[in-house]
């Protein structure tokens, strides 16, 4: 959507070198100064000239048309005064024509964009801090998907690993071991193997059975991690999260792609026995600097491989399927890992996957640990939540059934938990207090949920059948209206800002901005008191068109937009 063309347009023309990217539309600081400005940073550069001249030199010579009222240099801006109901009218037009499109650029039509996240060991229900990758995932795809992209979203189940051994050794002295006993299980079989060396080995020694393809070992290694991942999948489907493909690391044992890799790594002098006759990689060979994360174990004396060894094969497999877009979304803890994997894979002539890190949900006590039990779990976290806002709800909502009151107190507790993390940037941490992130005021996803409600209740009390386009006279002229415009207007910028440096982050701000300024023109322009039927019917368009907005940015969020709260 350009609703300023006709602003860009006569600049573009009295100066042929200069492109639409030249000229970025931004909101003066006071709306006194003009509706738009222009800053002529990168335009003046191109022109070769400075940009306060350029400034000034535009403002005196183009020929702007009658929609533009006025025009005035203010230092290196072009600040435009509009005529607002002529732009008012174009912009709600837009949005009502592209609906639940609207804000998308459609950058990834034709495109596939290919995401792992989340891929939780399967030893124990999601944590909180853990569900921090299962959010800001479901997030991304939903932004490519929203962008246009053929999305696959892939879950790499890890079910060869120690843990999954000693859970399978543990299942057999416990009755009926459920998905809600798997983390106490876990801390039980971790302490022992601590202390008994004899039952660690026997961890590892099922470990072996699994890679040699024992059928009676693989079969109990895939009931516990069935167990596991149908458990983990239900809590975060609580969260809205949705997976397409299911990968699993036992697939990739004695992977052929492997021998390639093995081939390139001895080309280049990085393959070594060590003293423990393990087979490693010298890293310094590809020109890893640092003595830490040197050197990357693939196999162990016995033969059997490390973890490392089934990850790049699976990776290799990831990068065969061609997608235009390869992302992995991982914790800041494993960054020296894929550097690692990274640095091999470009040996061997391949491309590691796009990665974002992130930090985490802390505990006041300090980082989870699933090994030590130090976990706030997700199940519990989500049932505390929808608790708090059942009672918010019920204070809110006394004309509806307790059925829907619930409905909605999971879509709060929902919105409150994924909105503050997602409004925070990845690389920084989230320290999460449920209190204000359930509230209906303040800088929360309830909040923005509670803006959706309110203009759906101005459309029930209207209600009437509303055009699906304004018509001839379109009346929007004040403040409050223009700045909800102009945001709208702006929405594509944000969902291409936040496509481009893969974080939500932006859209979450958007949203949280819209639905301050769609308070204050509630506050300030009356919609079914507003007098004037033109000013009314032109005001219940807005507000249709402002639902649509933050509707289509709280789905990218994974947030849904209740009727009623």
């Amino acid at each position: 959507m350009q609703p300023f063309e006709s602003v860009l347009a006569p600049m573009l023309k009295a100066y042929s070198k200069l492109a639409e990217d030249d000229l970025p539309l931004s909101a003066p600081p006071n709306l006194a100064l003009g509706d738009v400005a222009v800053p002529m940073f990168l335009a003046a550069k191109k022109h070769g000239t400075a940009p306060v001249l350029f400034a000034k030199e535009v403002a005196e010579s183009v020929a702007f048309g009658p929609e533009v009222i006025s025009v005035a240099a203010a230092g290196p801006y072009l600040n435009l005064k509009l005529d607002r109901p002529a732009f008012a009218k174009r912009i709600v037009a837009a949005v009502l024509a592209d609906g639940d499109r609207h804000g998308s650029n459609g950058s990834g039509r034709g495109m596939r964009a290919l995401i792992e996240h989340t891929s939780i060991n399967p030893n124990a229900s999601p944590h909180v801090g853990r569900a921090r990758n299962a959010m800001i995932g479901d997030a991304l795809a939903r932004l490519f998907r929203f962008e246009g992209y053929d999305v696959e979203v892939h879950y790499y189940v890890n079910d060869m690993g120690r843990q999954i051994g000693l859970l399978v050794l543990i299942a057999d002295e416990l009755e009926d071991l459920s998905f809600d006993g798997i983390l106490d299980a876990y801390v039980r079989a971790n302490a022992r193997a601590e202390k008994d060396s004899a039952f660690a080995g026997q961890g590892y020694a099922l470990l072996a059975k699994m890679e040699e393809g024992d059928p009676e070992t693989q079969e109990r290694f895939r009931r516990i991690t069935d167990l596991c991942l149908q458990g983990q999948l239900a809590v975060l489907a609580r969260l809205g999260a949705t997976y397409d493909v299911f990968d699993h690391e036992s697939e990739y044992l004695k992977d052929p792609r492997l021998d390639a890799v093995l081939e390139a790594l001895r080309a280049r002098g990085a393959l070594f026995t060590d003293d423990e006759a393990r087979l490693v990689v010298d890293l310094a060979k590809l020109g890893h600097t640092a003595e830490e994360g040197r050197y990357f174990v693939l196999m162990r004396a016995n033969g059997s491989s490390m973890y490392g060894c089934r990850d790049l094969a699976y990776t290799i497999a990831k990068e065969e399927k061609g997608a235009d877009v390869n992302l992995i979304v991982l914790g800041e803890d494993h960054k020296l890992y894929a550097q690692q994997l990274a640095m091999i894979l470009e040996a061997a002539g391949h491309k590691a996957p796009e990665a974002v890190y992130y930090s985490y949900i802390l505990l006041k006590e300090g980082k989870m640990s699933t090994r030590q039990g130090n976990v706030v779990l997700l199940s519990d976290f989500l049932d505390q939540a929808a608790a708090l806002a059942a009672e918010r709800v019920a204070e809110q909502c006394h004309d509806i059934t307790p059925e829907e009151q619930r409905t909605i107190a999971e879509q709060v507790a929902v919105a409150a938990i994924r909105f503050a993390v997602l409004r925070v940037n990845a690389n920084k941490n989230v320290i999460f207090d449920m209190d204000a992130a359930l509230s209906f005021q303040g800088d929360t996803g309830p909040y923005v949920q509670y803006s959706c409600a309110r203009i759906n209740s101005i459309l029930r009390k209207y209600g009437k059948p509303l055009p699906d386009t304004p018509g001839h006279a379109f009346p929007l002229a004040a403040d409050a209206e223009w700045a909800l415009l102009t945001r709208m207007a702006a929405f594509p910028g944000v969902v291409d800002t936040a496509l481009r440096q893969r974080t939500c982050a932006p859209i979450a701000g958007f949203a949280l901005d819209f639905a301050r300024a769609f308070t204050t023109f509630y506050h300030e322009c009356p919609v079914l008191q507003a007098g004037d039927p033109a000013i009314m019917e032109a005001r219940l368009l807005l507000c249709r068109a402002a639902l649509q907005t933050l509707r289509n940015a709280l789905h990218i969020l994974g947030i849904q937009a209740p009727e009623r709260m």
